[in-house]
């Protein structure tokens, strides 16, 4: 093996492309097909009635109830309606605060914002996730619930954040859409706090294209999420998840039901989620971090509450400073090996409309003149852990189709680049060591 970086004009370690980097999407075969089959054969695609009986979201919800541990399961159109059903369950509106983390999709600041709360923006550790010592401090009285956003696989210290909420009587809403499957010492995520959200999307750890689902072992926020997906109704099947029966009165909602043909998709993803992704990426996951950890000393990964619940989606590699992660993502593509995430997910602080605090009609809450959040701020030094943590990070996504040689090449990429001393040279990058 030519030991020259490509970086600096030798072989790169790998010329052939990598397979695609999606994980629900690339396993989508045999299971999918029969049931959506099924489906389309029935000419149910409504999911409550039809000229025979449908049954897949009913079945999803089912299933999905007993694979992460919670009382309460609903199918919805997204990810994005999943959290708007979420703030509605948890009766969020103006003059609420909801802490969000700075390194979110743009579903978890509109959440809020439409329920007219105002997203209070916190910054993030080196698990990628929230920071509990900046949530702490960003708690008010009008703090009403915490989002928590699990990062491509990773769980955070979810934990710390549930001791800050229960302390302060606030809720915690677990954005799981980047995670599904993940566990956090030994539970599903999305069962650890108030309610979980999760995202069906194409680019996702299980996809039906789109789609999502809330779970909650709440009764009551349950109920109030799922009239607010059925325009403030509440039809039998999900009427029979309340064993008190229903609490709550009808009210305007909107309309995020799942079809048929969605549920079908979700459901047979659902059922080999384990065995077809979590389990393959897990596999990769933690050979690399054990390889790696044992050829390159002083190598750090991203922090984690429970590394063996992580997905195992993403290795995220810490190089401890900006300048030198740059540096070490720019060698490391250069040997073949794709770098970076597939999220779209940024420091949203940056986002040209939330600065703006831009909204469908000026006079809404929160924004709005004589609103609560009418002059709230938000720019980059509010959360100024985030570009520099996300710059030392080098990810390297992990997908149930690399093969055990696929992962010896990234084992190996990383090798190199680590290894070779000439590397850093010349580049003003001071060598591998300990974070400061």
């Amino acid at each position: 093996m030519d030991k020259t970086l490509a970086i600096n004009g030798g072989t790169p370690l790998r010329r052939a492309p990598f397979p695609a980097r999606y994980w629900g999407a690339s396993v989508v075969g045999d299971e999918e097909l029969a049931l959506v089959t099924e489906v389309v054969r029935s000419r149910c695609l409504f999911r409550a009635y039809g000229d025979g009986t449908p049954h897949m979201v009913d079945d999803l919800e089912r299933e999905a109830r007993a694979f992460f541990g919670v009382k309460h399961a609903l199918g919805v159109t997204s990810g994005s309606a999943a959290l708007f059903c979420a703030m509605a369950g948890l009766g969020i509106g103006p003059g609420d605060e909801v802490i969000v983390p700075s390194l979110m999709w743009l579903s978890d600041f509109n959440a809020p914002v439409l329920a007219g709360a105002t997203p209070v923006v916190a910054d993030i550790d080196r698990t990628l996730c929230l920071d509990p010592a900046d949530v702490a401090r960003k708690i008010t009285p009008r703090t009403k619930a915490i989002l928590f956003v699990y990062f491509m696989g990773g769980v955070g210290h979810i934990d710390r954040i549930l001791g800050i909420a229960q302390d302060r009587g606030v809720a915690v809403i677990e954005d799981c859409a980047q995670s599904c499957g993940a566990s956090f010492r030994g539970r599903r995520i999305g069962s650890l706090g108030t309610v979980g959200c999760f995202s069906f999307q194409h680019n996702k750890i299980m996809t039906s294209g789109e789609g999502g689902m809330v779970v909650s072992n709440d009764a009551l926020v349950f109920e109030r999420a799922a009239r607010f997906h059925d325009l403030g109704g509440l039809r039998p099947a999900l009427a029979a998840q309340l064993d008190g029966g229903p609490q709550v009165e009808s009210f305007v909602g909107s309309q995020f039901r799942m079809s048929e043909l969605t549920g079908a998709v979700a459901l047979a993803q659902l059922r080999k989620l384990d065995r077809a992704v979590v389990e393959p990426c897990r596999r990769h996951f933690g050979r690399l971090r054990r390889e790696l950890s044992e050829a390159c000393p002083g190598m750090r990964f991203r922090d984690s509450g429970d590394p063996e619940g992580d997905a195992g989606i993403g290795l995220y590699l810490d190089l401890g400073t900006p300048e030198r992660g740059i540096w070490f993502g720019k060698a490391l593509a250069k040997e073949g090996i794709p770098v970076g995430a597939t999220t779209h997910a940024c420091n949203l602080l940056r986002s040209e409309y939330v600065q703006a605090r831009r909204q469908p009609h000026a006079a809404m809450p929160p924004f709005g003149p004589g609103c609560p959040g009418h002059a709230a701020h938000y720019a980059p030094e509010l959360s100024p852990g985030t570009d520099p943590i996300l710059n030392s990070m080098v990810a390297v996504m992990i997908t149930p189709c690399l093969t055990d040689a696929d992962v010896d090449d990234i084992r190996d990429a990383v090798v190199k680049v680590w290894q070779a001393g000439n590397g850093w040279e010349g580049t003003g990058v001071a060598a591998p060591g300990p974070r400061g």
